[in-house]
C-alpha cells in the first residue's frame, strides 16, 4: 500500500482515526504504535510509523491526551532547594540518576519542582504522581501535592497513607552517636540542615528539636536520645542549623568550636557539612580526630584533604530507582527500607 502524500496536503489534519481509516486498520492498533508499542509486532509498528511519517503525522497530541485521560506519563520530583542544587549536591546527583534511569526504562518523563523561592507558586504541573525528596512538609506546595489525590512516594520520611523509600535514619544516627560516646566523647556539636524553613543558628539540646523536616528531626533527635541515655549534659551538646553546603558547614564549625571549645566531636548530617568542618579544623590547626572528631553522612566524600571520613553509607541511586517503581506500580502502601553501613575511617 503506497500513500500519495500530495493527495492529502490540502485535506484536514491527520489524526489517529484518519490514519487508521487510510491504512484500513483499527484506531486502537494505530494508537498502540505510540502508547502501547509492546502490544504490536515490530513490523506492524514500523509500518504504521512509516505511513504516519509520510503524511507528516508525528503522533498523538500528548497534552490533549493528558487532558482527556488524566494521564501524562510524567512524574514530578519535589525537593527543598533551588533547581541548581540537584546538579551540585552529590547525594541528589546519585538520587536523580536512579530516578532518571528508571524513568527511561518505564518510558515516562520527569519534571523537577524546587521549593526554594516558589513557596507561594501554585502547583499546576500535569503529572501522574510525585516523589517528595526530604521536603519541609508544611510547605503549601507539599500540601497541594497531597491534596491532589495523585500517588505520592516520600524519600527519607514517611506519611502513613503513602509509600516511602528510606534507610532507618534514626538507627544510623544512633550508631554514630554511640560509636563516638564509646570513644570517650562527651561534648558534641551537630551541624544540620534546618528543621523548618526559618530555623538557623545555634541552640543546645535540652529540648527535643521540632519542625517539619522529618529527615532532620529523625537524625538529630536520635543523637539526642543517645546522649540522654548515656547521662550526658544536654546543655553542653549543641546544634547548629544552616544551609546545606560546604561553606556553611565551615561557618557552623567555626561558630560551634569558638563558642564552645569543649566540643570534641562534630556530627555532620551530610558529607558536605563534614568537608567544611574538616577544612575549618585544618585551617585552625585543630587535629582531626585527636582534637576534634568529625563524622559525615552518605559516603560521598570518602577523603577530605587527606583525611578519610567516618560516615554512613547508603545507596542514593537505588533509593531513586525504588521510588519510581513504587510510584508507578500503584500497589498497596509500602515502606521500603534500604540497608546502610557505618564506615569507620580516620576522621573519627
Amino acid at each position: 500500500m503506497k500513500i500519495n502524500v500530495n493527495d492529502n496536503k490540502d485535506k484536514k489534519r491527520i489524526t489517529i482515526k484518519s490514519l487508521a481509516k487510510i491504512m484500513g486498520i483499527s484506531h486502537t492498533t494505530v494508537s498502540n504504535a505510540w502508547n502501547n508499542p509492546e502490544k504490536l509486532s515490530p513490523e506492524l509498528r514500523q509500518r504504521i510509523l512509516q505511513y504516519a511519517s509520510e503524511l507528516g503525522f508525528q503522533g498523538p497530541d500528548k497534552l490533549a491526551r493528558a487532558l482527556r485521560t488524566g494521564k501524562s506519563d510524567t512524574i514530578g520530583v519535589i525537593f527543598n532547594d533551588s533547581m541548581s542544587y540537584v546538579f551540585i549536591d552529590p547525594h541528589d546527583i546519585a538520587l536523580m540518576r536512579g530516578i532518571a534511569v528508571q524513568c527511561e526504562e518505564q518510558n515516562v518523563n520527569l519534571v523537577l519542582i524546587p521549593l526554594r523561592k516558589r513557596q507561594q507558586t501554585p502547583l499546576n504541573t500535569l503529572v501522574d504522581g510525585y516523589i517528595l525528596n526530604a521536603t519541609h512538609n508544611n510547605a503549601a506546595m507539599i500540601q497541594h501535592a497531597l491534596a491532589h489525590g495523585r500517588p505520592v512516594v516520600t524519600l527519607d520520611f514517611q506519611f502513613p497513607d503513602h509509600s516511602s523509600v528510606s534507610i532507618d535514619n534514626a538507627c544510623a544516627m544512633r550508631d554514630i552517636a554511640r560509636y563516638l560516646a564509646d570513644k570517650g566523647h562527651r561534648h558534641f556539636g551537630i551541624i544540620a540542615f534546618p528543621s523548618q524553613p526559618s530555623a538557623q543558628g545555634m541552640c543546645d539540646l535540652t529540648a527535643p528539636v521540632t519542625g517539619d523536616n522529618l529527615l532532620m528531626l529523625s537524625r538529630v533527635n536520635a543523637c539526642r536520645e543517645v546522649f540522654q541515655r548515656r547521662g550526658f549534659a544536654l546543655d553542653t551538646c549543641w546544634l547548629y542549623q544552616t544551609r546545606h553546603d560546604e561553606e556553611h558547614g565551615e561557618q557552623a564549625s567555626k561558630a560551634l568550636l569558638e563558642t564552645h571549645p569543649e566540643i570534641t566531636a562534630l556530627i555532620c548530617l551530610s558529607d558536605r557539612f563534614a568537608v567544611g568542618a574538616i577544612h575549618y579544623c585544618q585551617r585552625q590547626q585543630l587535629a582531626v580526630p585527636q582534637r576534634v572528631a568529625v563524622t559525615g553522612f552518605d559516603n560521598l566524600a570518602v577523603e577530605v584533604a587527606g583525611i578519610r571520613l567516618t560516615t554512613i553509607a547508603q545507596d542514593a541511586e537505588k533509593k531513586g530507582e525504588m521510588a519510581v517503581k513504587l510510584l508507578l506500580t500503584r500497589g498497596p502502601v509500602t515502606h521500603y527500607e534500604l540497608p546502610y553501613q557505618l564506615i569507620i575511617r580516620e576522621s573519627a
